[in-house]
């Protein structure tokens, strides 16, 4: 397979800044605060979408509901989904899951990819999200689950009480794909103790997915499949793995667009005049990484913990990163065998829903 150049352009639209749970980790708790009775404007966000990729040929456009929670504004993702629909767009939507229902089915099902947050376990999960939130979100994901036409995933935020195997292990049966993501914050304690269970967490995922990748079968594990795509140079990420350089707009509930959606760190332009793209192509280059062996696949993982964080929690992240890579690239040959020899076809392996995440996590 060629090495693939990304062409799309993925417009992720904060919906809404409200939200119906009160997440421990949530990034984005500080914007709830102000503006909550606000919605995106719609006109203006379909009008600029429909311009903009027009005239910058974007093949294919990318639409993603995000907040807040976006499904409490299933109006305004409708109507954007209606006006829209003449691009052929691929429709993605990042829920908490609480809100999924067979009255939203029909929504649900014009998605290319919904994104529901899950932490794996019950106790872990309502502890960081609320209680009976759990249940809650699984009781209407399995409503809907054997009529859904879309992909799905579990995304898992992990806090240093995470026990990852435990936690992916926990749903990789009920989601097609599974990706998790190392909570972004400024904690420093339980890190040492999650560096340990994180290594053999990883060891045990990547023993499991190999043994079931030598019988042919592919389990979407996200990070996995992410770190074959980069490492193998099947695709190039134009800037950061997480969206940030030619290929995302954050559009923002007051019309500015931004290059990232968790930090609005870096405005080029908005929905009302004109955004310009090159302003998202500056080239991030963390002291952390100086001639780190890893950043030309990792890119420094996240740009938030670099701009907010202490170097010491930076670090966490990059040892985090190097557990990770280290391990794969170990496995790495004998994948590349099972493929060279047919046991598991290479287009299965590379999971393009992981351009819709972090991909590093």
């Amino acid at each position: 397979m060629s090495c693939i150049k990304d062409t799309f352009m993925e417009y992720s639209i904060m919906t809404t800044n409200r939200c119906n749970l009160r997440c421990s980790y949530c990034i984005n708790s500080s914007r709830r605060s102000h503006n909550n009775s606000k919605s995106a404007d719609a006109d203006k966000i379909i009008a600029h979408i429909i311009k903009d990729s027009a005239e910058n040929s974007y093949d294919p456009v990318v639409i993603t509901f995000y907040g807040g929670e976006p499904l409490l504004e299933q109006g305004l993702i409708e109507k954007i989904m209606s006006e829209t629909a003449g691009l052929n767009p691929h429709y993605n939507i990042f829920t908490n899951g609480t809100l999924v229902s067979r009255d939203n089915l029909a929504i649900l099902n014009k998605m290319n990819l919904i994104s529901i947050s899950i932490d794996g376990e019950k106790e872990k999960h309502d502890a960081t999200r609320g209680k009976g939130s759990f249940d809650k979100t699984m009781r209407g994901y399995r409503s809907v689950k054997k009529d859904l036409k879309s992909s799905t995933l579990a995304f898992i935020t992990a806090t240093p009480k995470t026990r990852i195997f435990d936690s992916v292990m926990g749903v990789i049966n009920e989601f097609d794909n599974v990706f998790w993501f190392l909570e972004n914050s400024n904690r420093a304690s339980g890190l040492d103790g999650f560096l340990k269970d994180y290594s053999a967490g990883l060891d045990g995922l990547l023993a499991f997915w190999m043994e079931n990748l030598r019988a042919g079968r592919i389990y979407n594990l996200v990070p996995f499949q992410g770190l074959y795509d980069i490492i193998e140079q099947k695709h190039i990420y134009t800037g950061l793995p997480c969206g940030i350089g030619d290929n995302f707009q954050a559009i923002a509930i007051d019309g500015s667009v931004y290059s990232c959606e968790d930090s609005y760190h870096n405005r080029i332009g908005d929905i009302y005049s004109s955004v310009d793209i090159g302003k998202a192509r500056e080239k991030y280059s963390f002291s952390v990484c100086g001639e780190c062996e890893i950043k030309s696949i990792c890119a420094g993982r996240c740009v938030i913990p670099h701009m907010n964080y202490d170097a010491s929690k930076v670090r966490f992240y990059c040892e985090c990163s190097k557990l990770l890579i280290g391990k794969f690239r170990r496995v790495l040959p004998e994948i590349k065998a099972l493929v060279r020899v047919g046991i598991i076809d290479e287009h299965g392996l590379i999971n393009h829903i992981a351009r819709f995440t972090d991909v590093i996590p």
